[in-house]
């Protein structure tokens, strides 16, 4: 379910990058632009994110999931300069439908699915922990080489979540991409998988 998700998903944010990669080629030899990371609540979608560049809450572009329904994704997107975008999606299964706990497998399919909708080869993929739950973080880059990409997921709940930044030649190791990530954190939702047991 979750690999059809992902391919429905536009990419656009990640295309206007790809583009810009491709098309600015003196974009290198300008000074770097110092943005500003603010931190942004989503208490409705059970998350806490920072993105660099804007001071007011960016919006979800809210949509099902085609021939998913009643899967919904919310994406959560800012454009960091010509050639830099950072996003998080957000798949809202129905109450007790999301993977729970979710397999390696099926991270792995995600992100997959994602490499193929964005045109990118994996890199490097690896189990990762984020507050304590089941997730997963690839590297994928354009065939090219110019563009990168850091994909985290991690699943809470009725609710999956995937990080993506991409970004020219090394952005996937940037401190940038490294920040967004470190930045999210999830509000509310059931305890870790173990925690239960554990207090009992």
């Amino acid at each position: 379910m979750a690999g059809a998700a992902v391919a429905a998903f536009g990419f656009a944010g990640l295309a206007s990058a790809q583009d810009a990669a491709t098309t600015d080629t003196g974009a290198e030899d300008q000074a770097a632009q110092v943005l500003a990371w603010h931190e942004f609540h989503y208490p409705e979608r059970g998350f806490v994110i920072s993105f660099p560049g804007v001071t007011e809450r960016p919006k979800a572009e809210s949509t099902p999931v085609p021939g998913q329904n009643p899967l919904l994704q919310h994406e959560y997107k800012v454009e960091a300069g010509k050639d830099t975008v950072y996003s998080v999606v957000v798949f809202e299964y129905p109450e007790g439908r999301a993977p729970n706990p979710p397999s390696q497998d099926y991270f792995e399919k995600v992100v997959t699915a994602y490499a193929k909708g964005s045109d990118t080869d994996l890199r490097r993929k690896t189990p990762l922990k984020i507050d304590e739950r089941p997730g997963y973080e690839a590297k994928a880059e354009d065939s090219k080489g110019k563009l990168n990409h850091l994909i985290t997921m991690v699943a809470n709940g009725d609710r999956v979540y995937m990080l993506i930044s991409a970004g020219p030649n090394k952005h996937a190791t940037s401190e940038d991409a490294l920040r967004f990530r470190d930045s999210f954190r999830l509000l509310g939702g059931p305890p870790p998988p173990g925690q239960a047991k554990k207090d009992e």
